[in-house]
């Protein structure tokens, strides 16, 4: 069913003022009622920084470079967090920590690293003075002066500093200034925002950072809507910009026709595969996608979606060698997971491969690309001189004995302003320069409109209109990959901004849709209407309503291709998400098909004796007489059988199902209700979230298990669709305790007595079900946390059966499909059984009948 842009643009534009609103709202309660040691706590703000650095970036911004102030030593458990690589930055007081065997200078380094919680580049962040006793009574005091130098630094204290985070690696996070000038063209907030920064470095004073709103990302969604809304659907409107093709396509109002046999039967001629391990789904996919104009490629989890895009953009750039491919992803770690894959074939052509924005990780391979450090390249030397020039001018302009001297400030603001346009106008060039010459663009949804790209390719001025290649339809090709994760209004950005020739979608709708603030269920304002009807337009990805508008049936949509080998699960794993959600078409790939936990263990055991011989001094040899080829050679006997592993052995059962089910029915572990204050609960989905003790500690049970029969703990991965329950597993897993209350102070809190050392387990990684998807481990432990049904729980009038967030299919696929050898599920079968959703029914029953089931020994 087609729809016009006008009423598509009007309904996204609705919603997503809902969606501000609700966002706007939660955020100012979070940060007016929260205390910053709770929101350090979860990951939303980093406490007892300094600023150590001020530069200028590419574009001109201030760069505010913050590490954690070497004053602040060892804190409590209540502050442990995760590091960037799940581990915790400070271990229970009460178990004695392994990095204590470590030298002196690591735990010196150790000391230095913050925990940067879930911080990555693009957020939108604010730094602030550091929030304490002193400064509030400061501030009330200043406030309630009357006094006018106090009103002056009132007003000083008030400037709002705000930017989004470059990079964080745990030692330093990189924040560029969004409000800040430097410059006598600058307005005059703007330059009161960079003289507190200055001042802020100078004094050495320890600040803060905390999330907020991203309110650009929410401008450039409306900004784009708009523009679609303008667009004409009808080819005689002379007041309108025609609808591009591809605009058409996704409104379903002009009719597909794919690709002639003629027209694939010339790819499938000139195409050479780069990769020669592609099946015959992939293959197909590339051949398609390289004559329709519109493609989606549909990547069921391990089907090897990502090395298909990078084939693609191979083949394409070989077929079309003048035109350009601009790739977008709604997040920096899918672009910059692109990115690496890519790197190798642009090999000592690094500038024809440009990445927009900020790279999510620190590799070379990735950095190299970024447009920042190929600016620095191309024109850094005089870029360079200009930075020094300006840093040297604007800390004179700041000097007592200047600033009081009118006369010489406004000659040193004249000069800043000269610098500044000549930077400017440098960099301008130099980012067009380089986009000019570069083949393949990757960015963000967000960052594809950015000014960097849009900008500098569109908005001239009149005297540089006429370069050659540069317009509307830049790009002849735009891809999208994790569609399905992005909200539509943001897949709309890089479309209508670029209109090109040909439109790429990857993903997988069966899988979790974009995550959004607004909830369908009851809203405190009130408005109840608005937020369920902003949920079902912004809940819906962009893949779920091309599908709908083409009839509904994936089966019979010609421009759908789907990846149907998958690389990642063995059979049994895979066999009822392929039944259940990707109509039987799913088969495992020969090399997965068998695989077995055991299998691994025995690996892990080659490995090991393979290190402990080669590393240990052999024994020397007799030579016998004439025998002048005998060597020192060391023999290593690392055969199967003398491993010692034998799958019929009862006690190696751990190590030979591929599914297992902890069934916790009966009313032995009952699942809780965290507490939590309002507004935090509401902002960190902590208040109402579910947990579950005696999940926790079967868990724990299985992991033992596990390790002890040599699984090594990287190669595991537990699950919990309930943030409390998160929580719960990582205090015991990660530290050897739990709490059982949300408190500033976690010393005041009821827990479970500390865990002896051996058991601890700081490399085992615990997350979320939105945290887990696009990743993979060999063994996922799976706990579900609800267990409500019958008297046994006193709720057989309330609440019974009552299973939240598993009764989304979406997330259950997430969950189940992110192990390669084994899936062991934690929870009450019986709670799932009587919740009348069928698909649980469905899953149950196929468990009941292909899994090992145990029972918990209650006795």
């Amino acid at each position: 069913m087609s729809v016009s842009n006008q009423l598509l643009s009007e309904k996204f534009l609705t919603a997503l003022s809902v969606e501000k609103r609700e966002d706007y709202e939660t955020t100012h309660q979070l940060l007016s009622t929260t205390p910053p040691k709770i929101l350090a706590q979860h990951g939303l703000a980093i406490l007892n920084l300094v600023i150590e650095n001020i530069r200028k970036s590419m574009g001109g911004k201030l760069i505010v470079e913050l590490v954690m102030d070497s004053a602040i030593s060892g804190v409590s458990i209540a502050d442990a967090k995760p590091f960037k690589n799940g581990k915790f930055g400070k271990t229970n007081k009460s178990v004695k920590s392994k990095s204590s065997k470590k030298s002196s200078k690591s735990s010196s380094n150790q000391s230095n690293q913050f925990s940067n919680g879930d911080f990555r580049p693009g957020d939108i962040v604010k730094i602030d003075t550091n929030p304490n006793a002193n400064q509030n009574a400061m501030l009330k005091k200043l406030h309630n002066s009357s006094k006018k130098d106090d009103t002056k630094e009132l007003e000083v204290e008030n400037v709002s500093i705000e930017g989004v985070v470059t990079s964080s690696n745990g030692f330093r996070i990189c924040v560029s200034l969004t409000n800040a000038g430097s410059s006598a063209d600058a307005t005059d907030n703007e330059n009161k925002v960079a003289n507190r920064v200055w001042d802020l470095q100078a004094s050495g004073k320890r600040v803060w950072i905390v999330k907020i709103t991203n309110e650009t990302t929410y401008r450039r969604m409306e900004s784009t809507l708009r523009k679609l809304s303008e667009f004409s659907l009808d080819s005689i409107s002379s007041n309108q910009e025609y609808a591009p093709r591809i605009v058409q396509y996704l409104l379903a109002t002009k009719e597909y026709f794919q690709p002639s046999p003629v027209e694939l039967g010339n790819v499938e001629k000139s195409v050479k595969f780069y990769n020669k391990n592609l099946n015959d789904s992939q293959q197909d996919a590339i051949k398609f996608a390289l004559v329709s104009p519109f493609t989606i490629i549909h990547g069921p989890p391990g089907t090897g979606k990502t090395s298909t895009l990078v084939e693609y953009i191979i083949q394409h750039l070989e077929m079309y060698p003048a035109k350009r491919i601009l790739i977008t992803a709604p997040s920096n770690i899918a672009v910059d997971t692109i990115i690496e894959r890519l790197s190798g074939y642009f090999a000592g052509d690094d500038s024809k491969l440009v990445r927009i924005g900020h790279p999510a990780r620190v590799l070379q391979s990735i950095r190299k690309h970024s447009l920042e450090y190929l600016a620095s390249q191309v024109g850094g030397e005089q870029l360079d001189d200009l930075t020094k020039d300006l840093s040297k001018l604007e800390k004179e302009v700041r000097k007592p004995k200047i600033s009081k001297d009118y006369t010489d400030r406004k000659e040193i603001w004249r000069e800043i302003k000269e610098l500044n346009k000549e930077f400017r106008n440098r960099s301008k060039k130099c980012i067009r320069d380089i986009l000019i010459g570069s083949k393949v663009v990757v960015a963000t949804l967000h960052g594809s409109g950015s000014w960097d790209i849009v900008g500098n390719l569109y908005n001239f001025d009149k005297n540089t209109t006429n370069v050659k290649g540069v317009g509307k339809g830049f790009f002849d090709t735009v891809i999208i990959d994790e569609v399905s994760q992005a909200l539509e209004p943001a897949c709309w950005i890089p479309i209508v901004n670029h209109c090109p020739d040909k439109l790429v979608l990857a993903g997988d709708n069966k899988q979790l849709p974009p995550t959004i603030h607004v909830s369908e269920k009851k809203s405190d304002s009130g408005n109840n209407i608005d937020n369920k009807h902003a949920f079902n337009v912004l809940s819906r990805s962009l893949f779920d309503r091309v599908v709908q508008s083409y009839g509904g049936n994936e089966l019979k949509i010609p421009f759908i291709k789907l990846l149907d080998t998958q690389y990642r699960m063995n059979e049994k794993c895979m066999e009822f998400p392929s039944n259940e959600w990707y109509n039987g078409q799913l088969k495992a790939a020969d090399s997965v098909k068998n695989c077995k936990v055991i299998d691994l263990v025995r690996k892990n055991k080659m490995e090991a004796i393979k290190n402990e011989q080669t590393t240990s001094k052999p024994k020397k040899k007799l030579k016998k007489k004439g025998d002048e080829d005998a060597d020192e050679k060391l023999e290593i006997d690392v055969s199967i059988e003398s491993l010692n592993i034998k799958e019929s052995s009862e006690e190696n059962d751990d190590l030979v199902e591929q599914v297992i089910w902890y069934d916790t029915q009966g009313g032995a572990c009952p699942e809780s209700v965290e507490q939590s204050t309002e507004s935090t609960g509401k902002f960190l989905g902590i208040s109402g979230s579910k947990f579950n003790i005696g999940e926790c500690y079967v868990v724990q049970k299985h992991i033992r298990a596990l390790i002890k029969l040599g699984v090594k703990e990287e190669d595991i991965g537990i699950i919990a669709p309930y943030s409390a329950q998160v929580a719960k597993l990582r205090s015991l897993i990660w530290v050897g305790r739990i709490c059982f209350d949300q408190g500033e102070d976690d010393d005041n809190v009821g827990t479970e007595s500390a865990t002896e050392e051996s058991n601890l387990y700081p490399d085992i990684e615990i997350s979320t079900v939105d945290g887990f998807q696009g990743r993979e481990k060999e063994i996922i432990i799976l706990s579900l946390v609800r267990s409500n049904f019958g008297d046994n729980y006193g709720t057989a009038n309330w609440e019974s059966s009552d299973v939240g967030f598993l009764s989304d299919f979406r997330r259950l696929n997430v969950s189940i499909t992110r192990c390669k050898k084994q899936l062991a599920i934690v929870g009450d079968m019986e709670t799932l059984e009587q919740s009348g959703i069928k698909m649980l029914k469905d899953w149950c029953d196929w468990c009941s009948e292909h899994a090992e089931i145990r029972y918990l020994d209650t006795q």
